[in-house]
Formats: structure tokens, C-alpha cells, sequence
């Protein structure tokens, strides 16, 4: 018997200092957490997009990649958004993410 909210990817919360840009059509926002199959970003304005829409952009990393991600929307919050992606991170690549941010906040571990 598992948790009741156990998740299938381990999600990397970002600090504030450090947050990735996800940009959508010329747009940017702030990634507040993200795993190989989701993201949960800031959006501010009053036109958030709703549950089930698609949406896709590009993730820039702080270590300097880009990652062209796509999803849908599965939650809305305001001002945060969360999709689930069907195209997402790879796996090596949030382990860099997760070592990047280990080496550079002591107290993040």
C-alpha cells in the first residue's frame, strides 16, 4: 500500500534564485518545480489557460540547457499552473538539475 499522494517522478523544487524560465510563444515565466513528466509554473496574468488545454514551450535550465517540453494543463491555481507533460525532461537531465542545485545551497540538502 503506497502514500496517498505518492508521485511517480521525484519533482526538484526550485529556490527562487535559481528558478528556470518556461518560455510559451514569447511569453516567460517562472518553473517553480518540475520532474521528467510535469510543471508547475508561475503565471501572473489573467489569462491562464484552463484544464485539458495543451501547451507547449521550451524550459531554460539554470545550468544553460533548453528543453522543448509540451503537456496539458491538469491544474490551475492561481497564479500557478501545473501541466503534465507528454513530451518532458530526461531523466539524466533532472539529476544534473538536482547536483547543480546540491552544490550550490548546503542547506537546500
Amino acid at each position: 500500500m503506497g502514500y496517498r499522494f505518492e508521485r511517480a517522478y521525484y519533482r526538484l523544487v526550485y529556490p527562487l534564485a535559481f528558478r528556470p524560465t518556461f518560455v510559451v510563444g514569447g511569453a516567460k515565466f517562472q518553473v517553480v518545480d518540475l520532474s521528467e513528466q510535469g510543471i508547475r509554473y508561475v503565471h501572473p496574468g489573467p489569462s491562464r489557460p484552463n484544464p485539458g488545454v495543451a501547451v507547449e514551450g521550451l524550459v531554460r535550465l539554470p545550468t544553460g540547457e533548453e528543453v522543448e517540453v509540451e503537456g496539458t494543463v491538469v491544474r490551475v491555481e492561481a497564479p500557478q499552473v501545473a501541466l503534465v507533460l507528454s513530451r518532458g525532461v530526461p531523466f539524466g537531465l533532472m539529476l544534473d538539475q538536482q547536483r547543480y542545485l546540491q552544490q550550490r545551497l548546503i542547506a537546500w540538502r
